[in-house]
């Protein structure tokens, strides 16, 4: 009877497990992404390397480099680093803060939770990997 009970046991586990499984959030750790946010109306391309995300914006003519620091697998912090080009003279606090909560994932594309120091409440935004 012992026997029997540990044999279902170990078959309903995986089963168990995988409903409960995080984001696979470590793949997206590095890359290029699009990141198409709708509530602003604005296209941007982040590159994610090592310590520092980059971030570019055409129709704003905006290019930002940001710190990175990780929480976990899935939560990372970005804190403006440095404005590389600012045509259009945006101002962006010196203390600015994203914060952003990978909460699902597809082969290509996440979506993501953001939160700044600057702005009230969150919002969902979906970023695709294009290299």
């Amino acid at each position: 009877m012992a026997k029997l009970t540990i044999i279902l046991l170990l078959s309903i586990l995986p089963v168990s497990h995988a409903f409960g499984q995080l984001p696979d959030c470590l793949k997206f750790r590095e890359g290029k992404f699009r990141i198409a946010d709708t509530q602003a109306g604005v296209v941007t391309i982040a590159e994610r390397k090592g310590m520092y995300q980059t971030e570019s914006s055409e129709s704003l003519k905006l290019v930002a480099r940001f710190r990175i620091a990780w929480q976990d697998n899935c939560n990372f912090t970005l804190k403006l680093d440095k404005i590389i080009r600012n045509e259009n003279r945006i101002e962006l606090p010196v203390n600015l803060e994203i914060r952003v909560k990978i909460t699902g994932t597809s082969a290509d594309s996440y979506t993501q939770e953001v939160s700044s120091s600057i702005t009230n409440g969150s919002y969902q935004v979906k970023a695709v990997k294009i290299n």
